[in-house]
């Protein structure tokens, strides 16, 4: 996945859905009642394909159901599901934006083990993938009125469902009848449309704080460094001031934020043009950072939430050709539209030449006087365009099948599908460097008149390029002159042909044909009946991209990305039985055995075996234990195995980079000395401080030979339903989850982390695969300067390196009793977190990082929810808990957990409530609801928008109400 370069519900006023059921049922033809009618719609639950009695399996499944979707304020189903425990919150609306093309997705991660490891399932089969090179599903396609429940299960389900359930199964179990008149068959059909807008950082007070880290000036050297002893603190008002919306330079020294004196060489443009010393008026902590003084606020230019706007018609179909046999039809599309915007592009190596035309007599004699031909600036260009996407998604499904009855007790089901997903995304205002670099590099001509120099020399050279001669077929004929000295400077029209609309489209096709047969009482045993499913499966997937071919010359300030694509099949064969061992026995009212296999052929891979056990035990009545043992296997996607090397962009921590504000400082190491002498052997100074505090450009890319990956699972656990307690039920599940053979890319981080701290020295892999500055700086791939010994290069390919585990204990309360004259219903699902455990090289087993506790992995999540109905009335309230966690690594807590303050986020409760009535006989339904009821904003400087922030609302608290209508 390629990363967005960068140094809402606001407008939830305008939030609205609509949904509208209809059901038809079909004139019924002449035919002969069956004496003995058959009960066709059976009930199977997520993890099995034998038909069951109640939901009874081995495995556990927590279930969402209608009502308590419809009782949340949530536009889009991926928001409601990932604040269930389980789920890890990867991609909710506010940080979809964080890889280019993904604004809008909404894709589930089960335990936090990644989207491709998560199998999401409607109505037990397949869905076509929306993310280009993967088959991650996007959940925000599903229309949430059409949703009966949603069914979780952890663990490999591989042996069930196939490839992709390494962490678990989602499964969307979608409504197939309506009220109405029944005959022999029924058509139903839902239309929902809901849009929410834009809403961005600076409409908020948690965008506007303008927190920084500073060394803590009260900070007893003395003492070792504790929380109570912090050896950084948070300051305001600070932010960057290595750059500026109008521009930032040096004249007359070179300027060392660790030597005051040289301050006076740091100017930035005013918005008139003319230009000012900076202000530093409080502590100057690192090359990009001070308080109270002038700086560039980065935030104001950030959306927190994007433009999300879906309209979605579904339909379902069956038609009854007898009382034992029955066609079926499910039909949907979906478009959803995105819209975000972030950071404009950003330049911090920008040459202007001493006779360029916007230059203030002013500059000019400063200039002059300190022997400078030419002013190097950096400039966050926000009026030359915020950039951004305009994502349009359009998915198609279809399935058409038959089901059944024949012999005794047999059933079977073949189903085609047939699913495509199309994106047609415009990155807006995606510069044309050298337009940009031409534009700006304006000289006045014989009469006096602003031109492009390249006009008036056609051999003129780009020193913003290397000095090569401009190419004038990017620049075409037209060349517009603007300046570039202070905020506002660039006009309109430059800006209108610099920049230009990039289009990429992608497309995802998948077909899948199943036939299954099962019988749950295929023959008896003296503890009961013998149940058994089996069945074939023929899928092929394929992708395809298209890059905008300027953009993908790397001529644009977009990320130089190939198109590609590719695709694959599998043939597989699956069987599963349910084979009851003993009963009625003392301790043993029943005790049964799942057993499941599957074989798989794929054209890229090879053959594969996976295989599930569980084991049932009904203690008494009231009392069951269960568990289970899986091993799963989940294949190579197409980008994994296909896609070229592209560029990419990496946030890098230097580690040999000594700034005190460094969280990945060598005095950080595991082994300070080794890293200290290994940044020496590169030959970097000591004490050196790198300058450079952008992204940097690499390449990232796939790889033909990944193998799959292998994961193995364990879960046991009890269910609770004593009979002296009426109405109360609860459960408890311990689960283990461990990957092998995990396909991913070294990050950049880590191979510049490795390369200094390999016991061997620096003749390794790692630092074969990062480019530092020489002596005197180097040019990066994006045109960047980087001062010397920064890192401005690195190369990732994925590969079978990684290895993953989650442990952890699943909780589950459900308490159901009448209180004055209505129902009332509590509820608590939470997970306990054991393990979170990474190894970036699985074949070093004791070097690994546990990730428990962590931001992105909480040791305690839960949700609790209180419901009441009274006739025609109803409310809910709801609460989502998320425990205190760390800001830093745990590993560098442990070493230092006086590091930075502050080093914990605190516990955090959320509550939601809502409020609905039904209009008695008119299909009428009004709801009211807030959530954030308490308006809590996330902890400091979190946005929500990467992992770890989204498990915090970022939006506040907001009102909505709605109205649900069926006819």
């Amino acid at each position: 996945m390629t990363y967005n370069r960068s140094p809402g519900r606001h407008p939830l006023t305008s939030a609205l859905l609509v949904g509208l059921l209809a059901a038809t049922s079909v004139p019924a033809f002449a035919q002969e009642a069956s004496s003995n009618p058959v009960d066709l719609d059976r009930v199977s639950v997520t993890g099995s394909r034998i038909a069951r009695t109640g939901f009874v399996t081995s495995s556990p499944v927590t279930a969402i159901t209608a009502e308590e979707i419809r009782q949340t304020g949530a536009l889009t189903i991926s928001d409601l599901m990932n604040k269930m425990p389980q789920l890890a919150p990867s991609f909710t609306l506010g940080n979809s934006t964080r890889y280019i093309g993904t604004a809008g997705l909404g894709l589930m991660d089960l335990r936090g083990m990644g989207y491709d490891r998560t199998l999401v399932l409607v109505n037990g089969r397949r869905h076509v993938g929306a993310n280009p090179g993967s088959t991650s599903v996007d959940v925000n396609t599903i229309p949430v009125e059409w949703i009966e429940r949603v069914e979780v299960i952890t663990g490999g389900a591989s042996a069930i469902y196939g490839a992709d359930a390494v962490a678990g199964v989602v499964n969307f179990i979608m409504k197939k009848n309506y009220e109405g008149f029944e005959a022999r068959g029924n058509v139903a059909v839902a239309v929902e449309y809901s849009e929410q807008g834009r809403f961005g950082r600076g409409d908020r007070s948690i965008g506007q704080r303008y927190d920084v880290t500073v060394p803590n000036p009260n900070f007893d050297s003395t003492k070792p460094p504790s929380e109570s002893n912090p050896q950084t603190v948070l300051a305001r008002p600070g932010g960057n001031y290595s750059t500026s919306y109008g521009g930032t330079f040096d004249l007359g020294g070179k300027f060392d934020f660790t030597k005051p004196g040289t301050y006076q060489y740091r100017y930035h443009f005013n918005p008139d043009g003319s230009f000012s010393r900076n202000r530093f008026d409080g502590p100057v902590v690192s090359p990009s950072t001070c308080v109270n003084c002038d700086f560039a606020d980065l935030n104001a230019v950030a959306d927190l939430q994007p433009k999300f706007d879906r309209v979605s018609v579904n339909t379902v179909a069956h038609f009854d050709l007898n009382d034992k046999h029955r066609l079926f039809f499910e039909g949907k599309y979906t478009k959803t539209e995105s819209t975000f915007f972030g950071q404009p592009a950003f330049d911090s190596t920008l040459r202007i030449r001493r006779d360029n035309a916007f230059i203030s007599p002013e500059l000019g004699a400063l200039m002059d006087a300190n022997g400078v031909n030419q002013l190097q600036m950096a400039r966050f260009n926000v009026d030359a365009g915020r950039r951004g996407e305009e994502v349009k998604r359009e998915t198609k499904r279809f399935v058409l099948g038959i089901e059944g009855m024949f012999g005794d007790n047999w059933s079977y089901e073949a189903s085609g599908n047939y699913g495509e997903t199309e994106i047609n995304r415009v990155n807006v205002n995606n510069r044309i460097n050298e337009r940009w670099q031409a534009g700006l590099d304006a000289v006045r001509d014989p009469s006096g008149k602003i031109v492009c120099r390249v006009d008036l020399d056609p051999n003129a050279t780009n020193i913003n390029a290397g000095g090569r001669k401009y190419n004038r077929d990017l620049i075409g004929s037209g060349c517009i002159p603007f300046s570039v000295l202070g905020n506002g400077a660039v006009s309109q029209e430059a800006a209108d042909w610099f920049n230009t609309r990039s289009h990429y489209f992608g497309k995802l096709q998948q077909t899948v044909f199943s036939a299954s047969v099962n019988n749950s009482s295929l023959f008896s045993l003296p503890a009961g009946d013998v149940g058994i499913a089996a069945g074939v499966e023929y899928r092929k997937e394929k992708s395809l991209e298209r890059t905008d071919p300027l953009a993908a010359s790397g001529a644009t300030f977009l990320n130089a990305i190939n198109g590609g694509g590719g695709s694959y099949n599998v043939k597989e064969v699956f069987a599963e039985t349910n084979i009851p061992l003993l009963a009625d026995i003392p301790g043993i009212r029943r005790l049964s055995l799942d057993l499941a296999g599957r074989y798989s052929d794929y054209n890229t891979i090879g053959s594969t075996k996976t295989w599930n056990v569980g084991l049932d035990w009904e203690v008494i009545p009231s009392l069951r234990v269960r568990g289970t043992l899986a091993k799963a296997i989940r294949a190579p996607n197409i980008g994994e195995l296909y896609d070229e090397q592209s560029q990419n962009f990496a946030t890098i921590n230097d580690p040999c980079n000594t700034n005190a504000t460094n969280s990945n400082r060598p005095a950080t190491a595991g082994d300070p000395a080794l890293r200290a002498a290994n940044c020496a052997a590169l030959g970097i100074p000591a004490n050196w401080v790198d300058s450079y505090s952008a992204n940097r450009p690499g390449l990232s890319g796939g790889n033909p030979d990944l193998k799959p990956e292998r994961a193995e699972s364990t879960s046991i656990g009890f269910v609770w339903q004593p009979e002296f307690f009426e109405g109360f039920g609860m459960s408890v599940d311990y689960w283990r989850i461990t990957l092998k053979d995990a396909i991913g890319s070294v990050t950049a981080q880590t191979l510049a982390t490795r390369c200094v701290d390999s016991p061997g020295g620096i003749n390794n892999s790692f630092c074969d695969k990062i480019k530092r500055a020489p002596i005197g700086g180097a040019t990066g791939a994006n045109g960047a300067e980087f001062p010397a010994y920064s890192i401005y290069d690195w190369t990732a390919l994925a590969e079978n390196l990684a290895k993953s585990r989650r442990t952890g204990i699943d909780l589950e309360m459900n308490y159901d009793f009448g209180m004055f004259g209505g129902h009332t219903n509590l509820r608590l699902v939470g997970t306990r977190l054991l393990e979170s455990r990474e190894w970036e090289f699985q074949d070093f087993p004791s070097d690994y990082k546990e990730r428990s506790n962590y931001v992105t992995n909480p040791r305690w999540r839960g949700q609790f929810t209180a419901k009441y109905t009274l006739g025609n009335f109803r409310a809910s309230w709801d609460m989502v808990y998320i425990h205190r966690n760390l800001r830093v690594f745990p590993e560098s807590y442990n070493s230092n957990p006086g590091s930075q303050s502050p080093i914990w986020n605190p516990s955090y409760t959320y509550h939601n409530m809502q409020i609905g009535y039904k209009m008695a006989d008119s299909g009428v339904e009004v709801y009211l609801g807030v959530d954030n009821v308490f308006d809590k904003d996330p902890p400091v400087n979190y946005f929500g928008a990467d992992l770890g922030s989204a498990y915090y609302d970022n939006v506040g608290r907001f009102m909505y109400m709605g109205v649900n209508y069926k006819f």
